[in-house]
């Protein structure tokens, strides 16, 4: 089942792109401030380089894109009350790649992030007496990919290098103040990170190199004196990541990822008395990663995973009297998974290796004075490789 790397259809390539942002500074600080508003929204983006692509006609794509140096985003929203949602942004990105495709496509792309470097995103929500729902979301990847293809053929030679130390963080500060409704919190950290989607018979064929030496890490922390009706807090850090999912068309990843990096996933809430909530805090940490999802057509996933860099996931939770509370911890040094279509007539294959040489931890710690209930699930594998056929819905 093993496939070459992406060949042209003809000798021509109809899009070249280069890029190199060297010893970058690339900052994006954003603060809003208000007594009482009815909404409020925050948004700091920054970007060392980014490619978009968006085609309805067969394209060759070749691209390169190096970075170094430094991207730093900020988005701080304080607001005494909000009547309705406050959404606080924030998305850091040393190279991206966007591709959006309604043909055939072959393409390759060269993304490098430079030892030394850094990439940090930092979303905070600040409330003084109430917010009725709010969504605090940082997102941190030293080198992106991402594409959709509606029908054709795509094949795609994807090679991905960082040495960038990545941080997200987020945080809801409300220690006298209440969450409303509704309270998220994500902090989701990769080092390289690769998404591939298609729909209408899109056949999608991906050969993916992964190198990651960088520290990953990815904070959440929702500090209340009374949380949401519903409150989340969800951390997330990939040293490599690559996920597919595809209809009606094959799907095929092979490849290799290796990270050396640490990579740390931290979740907590802190509350006072918290009613008859119910209060999720989550964290995952993997050093590579892979998921193939394929509805309607085989699916093949052959990679060599390799991860040497230590894996730590945590959740935290510490409240008085109140409703519920789930905690999970899940930490993976390497982890992949095949998803197919049980009612259909189609087959998964693959051909796996993967190789743990570091320590993996996951860590759940609970308090509460009273409340209905309180669980919490920490796992801690070395090597996972999951191959399933599932309900297509």
């Amino acid at each position: 089942m093993t496939m070459s790397a992406a060949t042209f259809a003809d000798d021509t390539t109809e899009i070249l792109n280069g890029q190199v942002n060297l010893d970058a500074a690339i900052n994006a600080v954003v603060t809003t401030e208000t007594d009482q508003a009815d909404s409020a929204t925050t948004t700091a983006i920054g970007i060392a380089n980014a490619l978009t692509v968006d085609v309805i006609t067969p394209h060759d794509v070749q691209s390169s894109q190096a970075f170094s140096g430094s991207v730093a985003t900020s988005a701080t929203t304080t607001a005494r009350i909000t009547d309705g949602v406050a959404l606080t942004t924030s998305t850091a990105f040393g190279n991206t790649a966007s591709v959006l495709t309604d043909a055939n496509m072959d393409l390759v792309s060269e993304q490098s992030a430079a030892d030394g470097s850094t990439v940090t995103s930092n979303a905070q929500l600040n409330v003084g007496s109430y917010s009725i729902s709010s969504v605090t979301t940082a997102t941190a990847s030293a080198n992106a990919y991402e594409s959709i293809a509606s029908g054709g053929e795509t094949n795609l030679d994807l090679r991905q290098d960082s040495g960038a130390a990545v941080t997200a963080d987020a945080y809801v500060l409300a220690p006298d103040a209440g969450l409303g409704y509704g309270a998220a919190a994500i902090g989701a950290a990769n080092g390289n990170s690769v998404l591939v989607e298609g729909y209408i018979g899109a056949s999608q064929i991906v050969d993916v190199d992964q190198t990651n030496r960088g520290d990953v890490t990815g904070r959440v922390r929702m500090d209340a004196g009374g949380t949401a009706i519903s409150s989340q807090a969800m951390a997330s850090a990939n040293g490599n990541a690559v996920r597919i999912q595809n209809e009606d068309g094959y799907a095929h990843l092979q490849g290799g990822q290796t990270n050396s990096g640490t990579v740390t996933a931290d979740a907590e809430i802190l509350v006072g008395n918290f009613d008859a909530d119910a209060l999720t805090v989550s964290s995952e940490g993997v050093g590579n990663s892979a998921i193939i999802s394929n509805l309607g057509a085989d699916a093949f996933m052959g990679l060599d995973q390799n991860n040497t860099g230590a894996v730590n996931a945590r959740a935290n939770f510490a409240g008085d009297a109140g409703g519920s509370v789930m905690m999970s911890a899940t930490a993976f040094g390497n982890a992949a998974t095949s998803y197919i279509c049980s009612e259909c007539p189609v087959t998964s294959y693959g051909n796996m290796n993967q190789v743990n040489d570091a320590n993996v931890s996951s860590v759940v710690t609970g308090q509460m004075t009273t409340g209905q209930n309180i669980s919490g699930t920490a796992t801690a594998i070395g090597n996972s490789a999951t191959f399933r056929t599932s309900n297509g819905y």
